[in-house]
């Protein structure tokens, strides 16, 4: 791991996860999940291969998780973003600018304070966006 992308790491792990865990949610780096009452809230972070940019992708799925691609059930605390099969590429989502977030080693700290602002959009789309397996 790059020194860029160990101390984004860690500036994310001091922000903006403590943040998601008072929110409700569990899991580790980089997957979380929350339940609530009809449903659960997934989040993850990802980083750009070529470095510098980081995106916070969402989506959510039923209590009891979902069925992947491979048409095998996996459950709510295993589930990661890319997993849920839904009934369109829409039920999954990024937060934050179209192009992510961008990052240098010197700039981290600020950069997990815009994430952890960003947390709002994902509140938003979570209760507003339809739940796909009511279809």
């Amino acid at each position: 791991m790059s020194a860029e992308r160990e101390t984004m790491v860690n500036s994310l792990k001091k922000l903006v996860i403590p943040t998601l865990k008072e929110g409700g949610f569990k899991g580790s780096f980089p997957h979380f999940y929350r339940k609530l009452e009809n449903q659960t809230d997934l989040l993850m972070f990802q980083f750009s291969q070529w470095g510098g940019t980081l995106y916070v992708e969402i989506s959510k799925c039923p209590l009891n998780g979902s069925t992947g691609f491979q048409e095998q059930q996996i459950p709510v605390n295993k589930i990661k973003v890319y997993q849920v099969v839904g009934n369109s590429f829409n039920d999954r989502n990024r937060i934050g600018p179209d192009l992510g977030f961008e990052f240098s080693i010197s700039n981290t700290d600020e950069v997990a304070k815009n994430i952890q602002k960003s947390l709002d959009e994902a509140e938003d789309w979570w209760k507003e966006h339809p739940n796909w397996w009511n279809d």
